[in-house]
């Protein structure tokens, strides 16, 4: 079994009892797609909903819409079957406060919305998500099974 940590902005993708680790989800948004039938799995930590709010797209991965497209490519370069991939998203929180009338400035609600919208088209389904609040998380998961362990700032921990 390998570790393999994703950072912020960042993607990476495993097998079988490899463990991707990501820290600091707060507002950002955690997605791990997998295929239990290949055990193969990836992980994004995109932080923003729209590559349309910057101009530059020189990480893709940093952007809800972008970054699925691009895992959800590679996982199926990888042997992922169209109809097998699933999906566990985590993070979106609400880490400051802010004015509730700016429904912009609430990017981990926005982050959420997204990735289940692109998830939508691509026929992905979420079997298990943890999303919203105000904690920040650090995710396991396991690329192969799919298991995803969750450690919140609280020291809880649960297994989604």
């Amino acid at each position: 079994m390998g570790q393999i940590i994703v950072g912020i902005a960042d993607m990476k993708v495993g097998s079988g009892s490899d463990e991707l680790v990501t820290y600091a989800l707060g507002s950002c948004i955690g997605v791990c797609m997998y295929d239990e039938t290949v055990q193969a799995g990836g992980m994004l930590h995109a932080m923003l909903p729209k590559s349309g709010i910057c101009t530059e797209l020189a990480n893709s991965y940093k952007y809800v819409d972008t970054g699925i497209i691009q895992l959800y490519r590679l996982l199926c370069r990888r042997g992922a079957g169209i109809g097998r991939i699933k999906a566990k998203i985590i993070g979106g929180a609400r880490m400051f406060e802010f004015d509730m009338s700016d429904r912009a400035a609430d990017i981990g609600t926005l982050n959420v919305i997204e990735t289940k919208k692109y998830l939508l088209k691509l026929g992905v389904p979420i079997t298990a998500e943890m999303t919203g609040g105000g904690t920040g998380r650090t995710v396991y998961f396991t690329a192969g099974t799919g298991e995803v362990t969750v450690r919140t700032t609280e020291n809880q921990r649960f297994v989604i």
